[in-house]
């Protein structure tokens, strides 16, 4: 049966971070880490020399040695990285297995995926927006075939994203959304398909998408059974950074996840 486990938002700690809670069998996994920054540490753009992403790093002690980000392309791709091998052409997500090295992806908007294989230690950190949906299942099938990841040792994160409440689209988007994420996984029991949101929404002649239903579709679908969701929307969370809140001076947000 899927476990999904919710939670909100927490800046108490860290006023620049949230961390997040990887969760297995109802327990917090130890060791690994993750998060997301907030609209208050800066725009964290990977490109460029602003200030923001070495401030945070320093702020969270953490080397920015160890730090891996990428050039993202809202795409499918996934790559294997580590210190001897990193990230050398744009993607959108990163999976490791190196505890020296923490990823990195930036999102305003867009959902970002964490993942923890509890048995082996490996670990992966996605990109996540309507035209990369899918590629949670990419990032899964690499583990597997370097690190032979299970599904179901699998702990999966659904940070901060715009909510079905406001991603709104046209109609043939949504139409085309629902055709590829919205059938609910076969062999799932009653109990785990009731969990599972319509992937899509109208709202008299407006449509809207749900990428963290998306999301749980395809991770439960391909076997994990361990998912944990944050509360909340980007677009209506002003400690956020959002794209269509904010316009073209948007805040991108630093997603983290390793062993920091």
């Amino acid at each position: 049966m899927v476990k999904i486990y919710s939670f909100d938002l927490d800046f108490s700690a860290r006023p620049l971070f949230a961390p997040f809670p990887f969760v297995f069998d109802g327990v917090p996994a130890a060791g690994i880490s993750c998060g997301i920054s907030s609209r208050l540490a800066g725009d964290m753009v990977f490109s460029g020399d602003k200030p923001a992403r070495p401030a945070l790093f320093k702020a969270l002690n953490l080397a920015a040695s160890r730090v891996y980000g990428l050039a993202q392309i809202h795409s499918r791709q996934v790559l294997a990285v580590d210190r001897l091998n990193p990230p050398a052409v744009p993607a959108d997500g990163m999976v490791s297995a190196d505890r020296e090295t923490v990823l990195s992806v930036t999102a305003a908007d867009c959902l970002p995926v964490y993942l923890f294989d509890t048995e082996t230690g490996a670990f992966g950190l996605l990109h996540s927006g309507w035209k990369g949906t899918g590629i949670v299942t990419r990032a899964l099938e690499l583990m597997a075939g370097r690190w032979h990841t299970r599904p179901e040792a699998v702990a999966a994160v659904l940070g901060p994203c715009i909510d079905s409440c406001c991603y709104q689209v046209d109609e043939a988007r949504a139409a085309a959304f629902a055709a590829e994420f919205g059938a609910v996984p076969p062999g799932l029991a009653a109990a785990d398909a009731a969990l599972l949101k319509p992937v899509t929404r109208r709202e008299g002649a407006r449509w809207y998408l749900d990428l963290k239903a998306a999301n749980i579709r395809l991770l439960a679908g391909a076997g994990v059974r361990n998912i944990a969701v944050c509360g909340g929307c980007t677009f209506t969370d002003d400690r956020l950074g959002s794209f269509r809140r904010e316009g073209a001076a948007y805040t991108r947000m630093a997603a983290l996840c390793g062993y920091y």
